[in-house]
């Protein structure tokens, strides 16, 4: 007689050959595909293949696939793949779904400052709004939810682009004119010292906003939240709005399995508890 141990053990091998059978190799395969992008990285065919551990003709015909349902997208280069933001629509039913974890602070942010939040991510090379919770006092942005934008004229996409990898963006800085390229990087490099990214009325006359990003558990930026409205209003608490932001946004990107580093576009690692002291100083 076998020991009580050994029948479960066989009993369990027996289970999982059972279900073997009852497996769509594409399916599987397909779910393979998705799963090898790392967050929001942009991937070539090549780097998947040897990820997948899958041949380029299949790879590509599974991207294929992937790409026409939405659930992944070719970069605007053409030369790679993201995530698709179907994926994340799908996501909205899970805990880990940023729009639905973000909600609670986005509402918590609109009645301490009554001014107007959003949430967008960076989606086919362009921002993204995801959600907006208006403000009461009479003011309106022309953004609204569904619509897109530059992400290097926003807050929300500064506050992106500081913490992701150099070649990330690299087309988008080389697209700039050279003294709109440096006066960004040095941009970039301030936002990563103090935790949030301004906008000054670069969208939208005498309308400022002030972003900071929200991080996966890659620890690279999924998302960002911002406050938007009228110049003077915004200008006169920037630095309490960029406190609290940053406050928010550590305590979604927890939520959402983000363990403590930023990632900065160099690929170094910037402590997120760092740029939040450096915006509470500023408001003491």
């Amino acid at each position: 007689m076998r020991p009580i141990g050994a029948q479960q053990g066989f009993a369990m091998i027996e289970k999982r050959a059972s279900n073997e059978r009852y497996v769509v190799q594409a399916v599987d395969r397909a779910l393979d595909v998705l799963e090898a992008f790392h967050g929001n990285e942009e991937t070539s065919l090549n780097v998947i293949c040897k990820r997948v551990g899958l041949n380029k003709s299949r790879t590509f015909r599974l991207l294929c696939t992937l790409a026409r349902r939405g659930y992944v997208e070719r970069t605007p280069n053409g030369l790679g793949y993201t995530l698709g933001l179907k994926l994340f629509e799908r996501a909205a039913h899970f805990r880990r779904d940023v729009k639905q974890t973000a909600y609670p602070f986005m509402d918590r942010l609109r009645k301490e400052f009554n001014e107007t939040v959003n949430l967008a991510v960076i989606h086919n090379g362009k921002l993204l709004y995801l959600n907006i919770l208006e403000s009461s006092q009479p003011f309106r942005m022309a953004a609204v939810i569904g619509s897109q934008m530059p992400i290097h004229t926003t807050s929300l996409g500064k506050s992106m682009m500081a913490h992701s990898r150099d070649d990330e963006f690299s087309n988008l800085v080389r697209s700039l004119a050279p003294a709109e390229s440096r006066k960004l990087k040095k941009e970039l490099e301030g936002i990563r010292e103090r935790g949030y990214a301004n906008d000054h009325e670069e969208n939208e006359p005498g309308v400022s906003c002030v972003g900071a990003a929200i991080f996966d558990e890659s620890e690279r930026p999924a998302a960002a939240l911002s406050i938007s409205g009228p110049t003077g209003r915004i200008g006169a608490r920037e630095r309490e709005i960029g406190a609290a932001l940053v406050a928010g946004c550590r305590e979604i990107s927890r939520q959402l399995g983000y363990v403590g580093t930023a990632r900065a576009r160099n690929g170094s690692q910037v402590p997120l508890r760092m740029a939040r002291s450096t915006a509470e100083r500023g408001m003491e």
